[in-house]
């Protein structure tokens, strides 16, 4: 498929050279394409990744170098948006195409990846993508930046995110878009501003469908090409949708497809009228005004006009204030961890960033350490069996469902020490944790975990240095603390996560050196960056355990090489192995590794081989 849409590209271009339609066919074009349609947190769309599709061929035939995106979240979207930047600096012509859902909020529109939550505007500013940062995508285009968006559907998260002022009353449809000041800019939007556009019963909406009608018409300017969209329109809706444009056109005709124009415009053009010349206006007054009244969109607009003015490094600061000030007062009002850690990602040395820090602590404390010292090794006997992967083994003081619980063991856990068992109830030791628990899900034998999502190698974060991570006794800050993990710790073992209602983060049962237990989420990291968050996630098929690597030390490495083999029963013969691992329950010297298992040996050595260990 991919084959025969690359020849037709290519045969509708040799055909415009061989016979002379398209003499802008020298003029560099880019396009920037996205369709959005699968939102994990709202009712998925029909249309836009059709839409997208569609156009990225068009604009494809018609000279355009196309970067075609589809479903993107945040992260995604902000790349792609940072490479198109980058390509149209030199571009004649550059455009962006969305189909997806936007949103105004405060008289600003953003438009919305696919993984956005929207819970409230105080944190969805942190998850859209300002229309601005569009605009301002297209505006190095030597003759025409053009922005066409067809994103006013009727915005599923309108009824559900919380105002700062206490209501849901979000507006539906886009804010007006003011071009006073540009030159060679064109936003188009589905529907006129305020109004929804609708998504379409067929392959596409109405205003993607009228646009593949009509934008590759040969010899039609770009003015009269969105006024003939905005009549298919109008006819295909009824009347009830009704697109606009919001433009500052250059001087020269536009065309992008040029030939022989269509039939011209039934209603002549007005006489046109004669403007009286704007006065001359002061840049140093224009500051003055702006800047005692901390106008931010009037300092913006003075650094877009005046850049090299010497008042203009004054304006920049008091544009980073503004900037600052504005997205501190909705850390303030959102009043939650994420705002403030929001904030200070944004600016970790801004002038509040000490207070986010004070109310960062106070809504996500970390459990209190209570106990530092040794642990038993991690190689005992018993497994846990027989608990579903949703589940935990609870231990008690005492032999019985009568005596309180002191700890909690991962479904999958393994290397349980036995120090008695009676009447259906094992005293096991795991670690520094000590309890009993119930015998028919203890078994001796078990040779590698079960699998479970979350298990892999983690790192610590989260704490300055010299910092301690306290490892609990089981999953919440109810329990005891029976160790700590260094804030430098690499190579901690994930065996399964478990949640709490209300916490942000899920606690996870872990292992490292001979320290076992349970750490809150905030404080692990995986070789992806990623953090175990309380909320439910699609579980992704079986993979081996990644091996995270950055930053580890010879010894680490060494270290989470050796725990494999150790856990397999490996007897070591040197006398730093014997120093870490205990050989009173090793096997045999040649231990039989599972696939993934080998593969993540594999890894290990590969990367002491690169750092020279």
């Amino acid at each position: 498929m991919r084959s025969l849409v690359a020849l037709r590209h290519f045969c509708a271009a040799f055909a415009l050279l061989l016979f002379g339609l398209s003499p802008a066919l020298a003029e560099k074009r880019i396009a920037l394409v996205i369709g959005n349609s699968a939102y994990s947190n709202a009712t998925a769309l029909a249309n836009p990744r059709n839409d997208a599709r569609a156009l990225a061929d068009k604009l494809t035939s018609m000279q355009f170098t196309v970067m075609l995106h589809e479903d993107l979240d945040g992260q995604s979207f902000r790349i792609a948006l940072g490479e198109f930047s980058e390509a149209a600096l030199n571009a004649d012509i550059a455009m962006v195409f969305y189909a997806g859902h936007g949103i105004e909020m405060a008289g600003q529109n953003y438009l919305i990846p696919v993984d956005a939550r929207m819970r409230s505007e105080s944190t969805a500013q942190f998850e859209t993508i300002p229309l601005e940062q569009v605009l301002e995508s297209v505006r190095g285009a030597k003759k025409l930046g053009m922005v066409l968006l067809d994103a006013c559907r009727d915005n599923p998260f309108a009824n559900t995110m919380q105002r700062k002022d206490g209501t849901r009353a979000v507006k539906r449809g886009l804010s007006p878009v003011p071009v006073d000041g540009e030159r060679g800019l064109i936003i188009s939007f589905a529907a006129e501003a305020g109004r929804t556009a609708d998504d379409g019963d067929t392959r596409h909406s109405p205003y993607t469908e009228a646009l593949l009608e009509t934008i590759d018409q040969p010899g039609i300017e770009v003015n009269r090409l969105f006024r003939a969209v905005r009549a298919k329109v109008r006819e295909k809706s009824g009347g009830k949708q009704v697109p606009i444009e919001y433009a500052q056109l250059p001087d020269e005709d536009i065309y992008l497809v040029s030939g022989a124009a269509p039939a011209p415009d039934p209603v002549p053009p007005p006489a046109p009228v004669v403007q009286p010349a704007p006065p001359v206006e002061d840049p140093l007054l224009i500051y003055i005004q702006a800047s005692s009244r901390r106008d931010l969109a009037k300092l913006e607009d003075f650094l877009r006009r005046y850049p090299d003015h010497i008042r203009a490094p004054d304006a920049q600061r008091l544009v980073s204030q503004l900037q600052e000030d504005k997205i501190w007062a909705a850390a303030q009002t959102a009043d939650t961890a994420d705002g403030y850690e929001a904030f200070l990602s944004a600016y970790p040395e801004g002038a509040n960033a000490d207070r986010a820090k004070e109310r960062l602590a106070a809504l996500r404390p970390p459990p209190a350490p209570q106990y530092t010292g040794s642990c038993s090794p991690l190689n005992g006997a018993l497994a846990v069996s027989g608990i579903p992967p949703d589940d935990t083994l609870f231990l008690r003081q005492g032999p019985g469902t009568s005596f309180s619980e002191v700890g909690e063991l991962a479904f999958n856990t393994v290397g349980v020490h036995e120090v008695g068992c009676n009447n259906g109830w094992c005293e096991v030791v795991h670690g520094c944790t000590r309890g009993y628990g119930s015998q028919k899900y203890l078994r001796a034998g078990v040779a590698s975990p079960a699998f479970s999502t979350d298990q892999g190698n983690y790192s610590a974060t989260g704490l300055a240095a010299g910092g301690r991570i306290p490892v609990l006794s089981g999953p919440g800050a109810q329990y005891a603390t029976v160790s700590e993990l260094t804030a430098d710790a690499t190579g901690i073992w994930v065996n399964a996560c478990d949640t709490n209602p209300g916490d942000p983060y899920a606690w996870c049962s872990v292992s490292w050196r001979n320290v076992a237990g349970w750490v809150y989420g905030a404080y692990l990291l995986d070789g992806m960056g990623r953090q175990p968050f309380a909320a439910s996630q699609p579980a992704p098929p079986p993979q081996p355990a990644p091996v995270a690597t950055t930053g580890q030390s010879c010894f680490d490495l060494w270290y989470a090489r050796n725990a494999i083999f150790a856990a397999r029963g490996y007897c070591f013969s040197s006398a730093e192995g014997k120093k870490w691992f205990d050989n009173s329950q090793c096997t045999t010297s040649s231990p039989s590794l599972s696939a993934a298992e080998k593969s993540t040996v594999d890894a290990i050595k590969a990367r002491e081989k690169a750092q020279g260990c």
